[in-house]
């Protein structure tokens, strides 16, 4: 049972929490009715569209809409009930009607597409008296908003002239003026008592200065109103004067989205592109307008620049690639060049496999022997030296070639930044910190000659490769490193033509 009593009160609860949402939303509500369609009285072309515009524009400030066009005596009394149902314990309420209205004995009345308006009697009950609707705005708790686009001529003057009663009444023109009550706003077409016009366009003078009014955020309803009694005075040449019976204590706002101020305030320091031109397609006159094209600006040069600058570090990332791998493949040619030299002057292998000469000579020699030397390796030796330098040159060159890319690129970034620049919102591209290419060739290291020592088995005396005081055959038989060509004194050696001096500084 107590498992039950605190379920029950759970349920209850959350019902309660679910229902505050609810409670504290603001509820607008608002009837709209536009007649043109007379039966027994001059249409009107332009009220229906005046009513649907007038709809439309409340529902995207937030009205919850009861709206109808030509209704007749029953559709208008059906739609009064609901609008009056759904007022109860409203925020703020609004009535608009644009068709025709007359007043009758001091009383405003609003006419049915069906009426037949012949005397004092169909007056009463062939239409809707406008204080039927003051008392529906009544039950709202907050504001009361009544705007009348129905101050025309009154067509039924000669039918209710021709059969008035024995008691006297007056009908006069326009729509008589109304009582001001507390928290209510009231809204002619024109002054109390005179003829608003129906207009030649889409929508009647007055409607249209409403309609456009109402797209502004952001204005208090009274400034709205004289600004829509300036608007209509402007259009009519000053023949028609929108009249405003206002009686608030505080600020209402129909639009209450965000102004061109609050938006560009937030907008000011934005990157979005769609945004700000949403923003000035919307507020083309704002004072903030210039700004916002000012930024736009700034966006698209930025836009422009980084794509012009992508574009640029593609196209010098793929010759820089290119480049780059050209200069791995020299240095990989010179250090094997390089090798194969050092090999060669090391006395090991060759490249087409020829084997070093014995190093040893036969014991009955009389005189140390150093390996025999073919002519063939001279030549090749030869061939080694002019493939490396030949390396050596390509390398220089593809160094030359990076400076020079490196110095395109430079140049090419600064064009970029000049173009986009004209405006002078645009800061001059930098040139990198670091270089554009790394370098693949380690620094030259030339290989060092060794020496060989070659023993007198007769005289026990060591002769140095290195020895400085070898006398010199000639330049044409020196070597890099100071060394000498001796492949015709190791051959006569061989033969026993010769003695162990001549082999001095010999490698």
């Amino acid at each position: 049972m107590n498992a039950a009593l605190k379920l029950c009160a759970l349920a209850a609860l959350l019902a309660q929490l679910l229902a505050l949402p609810a409670l504290a939303q603001d509820r607008r509500v608002a009837l709209v009715i536009g007649n043109s369609a007379y039966k027994n009285a001059p249409a009107l072309p332009n009220t229906v569209n005046d009513a649907r515009d007038t709809a439309e524009a409340l529902r995207k400030v937030g009205f919850e809409v009861v709206d109808g066009v030509d209704l007749d005596k029953r559709g208008m009394d059906t739609a009064l009930f609901r609008f009056a149902r759904l007022a109860r314990d409203a925020d703020a309420v609004m009535f608009y009607y644009a068709g025709h209205g007359f007043q009758f004995n001091g009383e405003n009345f609003l006419v049915p597409v069906e009426a037949r308006i012949d005397d004092e009697v169909s007056v009463q009950y062939e239409t809707l008296k406008l204080s039927e609707v003051i008392t529906a705005l009544g039950f709202a708790k907050g504001v009361k908003i009544m705007v009348l686009d129905a101050c025309r001529n009154n067509p039924f003057v000669a039918q209710l002239s021709k059969n008035q009663a024995t008691r006297s009444f007056s009908v006069g023109t326009g729509l008589a003026p109304i009582a001001r009550a507390q928290g209510m706003v009231t809204a002619y077409a024109t002054q109390a008592n005179d003829v608003a016009a129906d207009g030649s366009g889409r929508n009647s003078p007055f409607t249209a200065a409403l309609v456009q009014e109402m797209r502004q955020p952001g204005l208090e309803i009274a400034t709205m109103f004289r600004r829509v009694q300036k608007a209509v005075y402007d259009a009519t040449g000053g023949k028609q004067t929108p009249e405003l019976s206002l009686s608030l204590l505080g600020d209402f706002y129909l639009n209450r989205e965000e102004t061109d101020a609050d938006i560009w305030r937030r907008l000011r320091s934005s990157d979005d592109v769609a945004e700000i031109k949403a923003f000035i397609q919307r507020f083309p006159a704002s004072f903030f307008a210039v700004d916002a094209r000012t930024r736009l600006d700034l966006l698209e040069r930025r836009s422009v620049s980084a794509s012009e600058r992508e574009k640029l570090e593609n196209e010098f990332a793929a010759r820089e690639r290119a480049l780059l791998e050209r200069l791995r493949q020299a240095e990989k040619s010179r250090q094997q060049a390089a090798s194969d030299l050092a090999d060669r002057d090391a006395g090991k292998t060759d490249a087409k496999g020829a084997a070093p000469l014995p190093v040893e000579a036969p014991r009955q020699a009389p005189v140390a022997l150093a390996p025999a030397v073919k002519p063939s390796d001279a030549g090749e030796r030869e061939r080694l030296a002019r493939e490396l330098a030949q390396r050596e040159q390509e390398l220089t060159a593809l160094e030359a070639e990076k400076v020079k890319l490196s110095q395109e690129r430079l140049e090419r970034e600064r064009a970029v930044a000049a173009m986009i620049n004209s405006g002078g919102v645009v800061k001059e591209l930098t040139a990198p910190e670091k270089p554009l290419l790394p370098s693949v060739r380690p620094p030259r290291q030339e290989p060092q000659p060794q020496e060989r020592t070659v023993v007198d088995r007769r005289s026990s005396e060591t002769l140095g490769g290195s020895d400085a005081s070898a006398p010199a055959r000639g330049s044409k038989n020196r070597r890099p490193g100071g060394a000498r060509d001796c492949t015709e004194e190791l051959m006569r050696a061989q033969l026993g033509d010769g003695g162990g001096s001549s082999l001095q500084g010999c490698r």
